[in-house]
């Protein structure tokens, strides 16, 4: 048998054409064709990590042969005691549903005076302006679109800017930028 010859599909104006092909006709190196690939993979895919949502915690218990992995919103959670009332959403660990959030501590307000440990925090507020290079710190300052770095001053703006023959200079020029304008012809 000869080796294949690859060609390409033209009209008369050398455009390409593109025959349509449907994927039960594409054949795969095991023989199947692709559109039997395509429902194998969407078939393995699916319902791989359901999120069922049941009233309460009867009918989540109640759910038949859950798989690890599951996921699971109950309405009213308050059959489960760590939750006080509303929503929580669990998931299955292989053996028993496990709450990993509860719609209760979504607003959620915490005051610095109820944190626990929180020491450490403080101690590093109370340095916050401590450093090391502190001299050099000072020495800066900025007003408007300058800066100043230990008495030398520094323009904020736009550095370089090209304008058209007798067109306007930017406002947001640099006033130590460079301007080029086009020459006229």
């Amino acid at each position: 048998m000869a080796d294949p010859i690859k060609v390409k599909l033209l009209d008369a104006q050398k455009n390409p054409i593109l025959p349509e092909t449907s994927a039960d006709q594409v054949k795969t190196a095991d023989g199947s064709n692709v559109e039997t690939k395509l429902k194998t993979l969407e078939s393995a895919v699916s319902g791989k990590v359901p999120c069922h949502i049941v009233e309460d915690i009867p009918a989540r218990d109640g759910l038949e042969s859950p798989k690890q992995g599951d996921l699971c919103w109950v309405k009213d959670a308050s059959a489960d005691e760590s939750v006080n009332s509303g929503a929580a959403q669990y998931i299955y660990d292989g053996s028993a549903w496990v709450k990993i959030a509860e719609a209760e501590s979504l607003d959620l307000v915490v005051n610095w005076a109820d944190i626990q440990g929180k020491e450490a925090v403080e101690a590093a507020m109370g340095k916050a302006h401590e450093h090391a290079n502190a001299d050099i710190l000072n020495g800066i300052s900025a007003s408007g679109d300058t800066m100043t770095v230990n008495g030398k001053t520094y323009y904020s703006g736009r550095m370089v800017a090209i304008i058209e023959n007798g067109g306007e200079i930017p406002a947001d020029m640099n006033p130590n930028g460079i301007v080029f304008e086009k020459a006229a012809v």
